[in-house]
């Protein structure tokens, strides 16, 4: 019954199958057809082009540019390269470091009145001066004393009856007292060169720099029984203080001294004494008052060579000869006040 049941639906069925088919064959076509349509319109992309870096940047906006802001500074490892302009060639007017060359005058002098040097931090106190002849002149001389040298410029000044100012070492007065006090019996100034006159020691800081003088100071008044008030720094202030020596050295009620004058004795062991007194006639004309730098260290033979020309110079100028004590204006190099 079933192969006669079969018989009746074959020819049914299978037409059933063949429409089936077609349809299904239909579908696809259209189906691949769409997809062939899709591909053509998508844009040729150029070769060696990264399509992801190039959406990255249209969606993550970028931080803004220095140069957009031109208040902006740069940041202090940053590197600029600019043209400079005209302007660029002036220097920026700040003070140096410490331990720099001085550059710009700012006071030399203290006032006559007693009124201090200024400068940007300088706290010096109000002084009070003697008043001083129209012309006078102030010899000094540094680095003593030795035997070979300190009682022949002694015999000098004697005979020419005139004072001068010693600022001597802590060291050589140890070594040479005696002659410490006939320079301080006869009348002549003391002054404080500090104890060694080493620069390694004495310019470490402005402590160090007091160190030296309050050493000096001990041997002296061990001595002669006086504290000087007044010092010289070794090469003089110019190149080696700061306000801060200044400001430290006024603190303690000293008062230091440099020189408008150099005899130039220290150029060399020995300077032709010719020599020595050119350099005075070549710096004194024009000056009021003068501080006369000359040494009396062993070497400076040639400076007793020359000082009683020296002075005879002096004497025909119409120059007085004076001694240094705190109630004199000191005279100081103005490099010494910068920072």
């Amino acid at each position: 019954m079933i192969i006669k049941h079969w018989r009746i639906w074959r020819v049914p069925l299978i037409a059933l199958m063949i429409l089936t088919s077609i349809f299904l064959s239909g579908c696809q076509s259209e189906k691949l057809l769409k997809e062939n349509v899709s591909l053509s319109e998508t844009p040729e992309v150029p070769p060696n082009t990264d399509i992801t870096n190039k959406q990255e940047e249209i969606s993550t906006p970028k931080p803004p540019q220095a140069e957009e802001n031109p208040k902006t500074e740069p940041s202090s490892d940053s590197k600029v390269s600019t043209v400079p302009d005209k302007k660029s060639d002036e220097k920026p007017n700040l003070p140096p470091p410490e331990k720099s060359p001085p550059n710009t005058p700012i006071h030399p002098f203290y006032g006559l009145d007693g009124t201090p040097p200024s400068a940007p931090g300088l706290a010096m106190r109000m002084r009070d001066f003697n008043a001083e002849p129209e012309k006078i002149v102030y010899l000094t001389f540094d680095d003593g004393p030795y035997p070979e040298t300190t009682p022949r410029i002694l015999k000098i000044l004697q005979e020419e009856e005139i004072k001068a100012t010693f600022f001597v070492l802590g060291r050589q007065v140890e070594r040479y007292p005696e002659l410490l006090k006939d320079e301080y019996t006869q009348g002549q100034g003391i002054g404080n060169h500090s104890y060694s006159h080493d620069y390694s020691l004495v310019y470490q800081s402005p402590d160090a720099f007091l160190a030296e003088i309050k050493q000096s100071e001990e041997t002296i008044f061990k001595t002669i029984g006086v504290r000087p008030q007044i010092i010289r720094a070794p090469g003089g202030t110019q190149g080696h203080f700061s306000v801060n020596y200044y400001n430290l050295i006024d603190s303690e009620d000293y008062l230091v001294y440099d020189w408008n004058v150099s005899s130039g004795d220290a150029a060399a062991p020995t300077v032709p004494a010719d020599q020595l007194v050119n350099n005075i006639k070549a710096q004194v004309p024009g000056k009021s008052r003068a501080i006369i730098l000359m040494h009396d260290s062993k070497s400076k033979t040639t400076t007793i060579d020359a000082l009683p020309r020296i002075v005879h110079y002096l004497k025909e100028q119409g120059y007085s000869f004076g001694v240094i004590t705190p109630q004199v204006a000191p005279i100081l190099f103005p490099g010494g006040f910068n920072h």
